[in-house]
């Protein structure tokens, strides 16, 4: 049977990842970047008919087009290569809107009279556009420097060219003009303050996600990854198995007379005893080592890719780590010691076979006088017990 064929949407994947980025946070950049392209597009095309309307002057048309498409088009650019995340503003939003107050003060240099209100709309525009980036002083900003150039044009104009520019008329509109940015500026607040709001929001849900990931793979008494935890490490390395035949080693290691410590010294040295094995076992295996407290006083190592040959030597040297270690505060006397049962995992093999084998041995390490490490026979009849050598 033959497969089936892509969707469009599937098809067209490739080209949109392409033309838009690899990431989501850069997509949505791109998006927005481009929509201003768009809007600087028709808003030349816009200038030529009101050129041929005689609503605006001939020489507006080839300079917006000079000059804001390229400019557009370098943030596009920068925006989808990714160069601006190294910005505290990847979006270049203020970049972008010093770009429109220019395009707008000289779109209203160039109107006619009658219909040179209409570019307030614009500037509005710019300022909510920017609202759902900027902080409320950076919108103000923007607003103000808007509000304070086009002031400083009409003051200009009115003076150079009285009779097109008359001076009831600009000060009408720059009093229309002001009347709309306490209203803007309100707006910019509440969306700040929402915004803010969200941001909180959001690190406390990640802060208790974390939280709750924490509890679910650790152990509390030790900080080693728990039982759980380790079945899914050991799930990996059973797909790695699979994939790359890397095989792994396992060792089962339990503390020895741990019972009697808790008996005689109560739980809280027992959980001193736990802590200090875990830090010294920590402190001699790999970073690729999975250490792991599997349930009470036992504790399994993942050894990836490694022969119970290669294994032998950090559990070597964790024994005569431990033999000068003292493990409790309130017995600095206090010694302990380790068996463990190591087996191989291969192909074509369970993990619950493995475990098995590694559990044997281990019981083979505790009937042997404990203080043991014992391979599991990889043939029946092959138990290895390595002595007591350092490594």
């Amino acid at each position: 049977m033959s497969a089936a064929s892509p969707t469009f949407a599937e098809a067209i994947r490739p080209l949109l990842i392409w033309v838009l980025g690899p990431d989501r946070a850069t997509r949505l950049r791109v998006v927005g970047v481009g929509l201003c392209f768009v809007m600087y597009m028709l808003s030349c095309v816009a200038a030529q008919v009101a050129v041929q309307g005689g609503l605006m002057k001939a020489w507006a048309v080839p300079v917006l087009v000079g000059v804001t498409l390229p400019a557009n088009a370098l943030v596009l650019v920068l925006v989808r290569s990714g160069w601006s995340r190294r910005l505290k503003d990847p979006t270049l939003m203020l970049p972008q809107n010093v770009l429109a107050l220019a395009a707008i003060t000289l779109a209203y240099v160039a109107i006619a009279p009658g219909d040179r209100g209409l570019v307030f709309l614009l500037l509005t525009l710019v300022m909510v556009f920017g609202m759902y980036t900027h902080t409320p002083s950076q919108t103000l900003a923007v607003g103000g420097g808007g509000v304070a150039v086009l002031g400083v044009v009409m003051v200009v104009l009115a003076q150079v060219d009285p009779a097109y520019y008359p001076a009831a008329q600009e000060l009408l509109r720059f009093e229309l003009l002001l009347g709309c940015m306490p209203v803007l500026a309100y707006t910019a607040f509440q969306l700040a303050r929402w915004r803010e709001r969200l941001r909180l929001q959001r690190d406390d849900l990640h802060k208790a996600l974390a939280r709750v990931q924490e509890l679910a793979t650790r152990d509390v008494v030790t900080g080693l990854v728990n039982r759980r935890h380790m079945q899914d490490r050991l799930a990996d390395a059973v797909k790695r198995l699979e994939r790359y035949g890397e095989c792994f080693t396992l060792a089962l290691i339990d503390l020895d007379h741990f019972k009697r410590i808790n008996d005689q010294h109560g739980h809280h040295v027992g959980d001193e005893v736990l802590k200090a094995f875990a830090e010294a076992a920590s402190a001699v295996l790999r970073d690729s080592d999975t250490l792991a407290r599997w349930g009470g006083e036992e504790f399994l190592v993942l050894f990836p890719d490694t022969d119970p040959e290669q294994a032998q030597h950090p559990l070597l040297r964790l024994r005569q780590d431990l033999r000068g270690r003292s493990v409790s505060v309130e017995h600095p006397d206090l010694r302990i010691t380790f068996s463990a049962g190591l087996t191989q995992h291969v192909a074509r093999a369970t993990l619950d076979h493995s475990l098995e084998r590694a559990d044997t041995a281990l019981y083979e390490a505790k009937r042997a006088g404990r203080d043991q490490l014992v391979q599991a026979p990889l043939l029946p009849g092959a138990d290895a017990v390595i002595d007591d050598r350092v490594l």
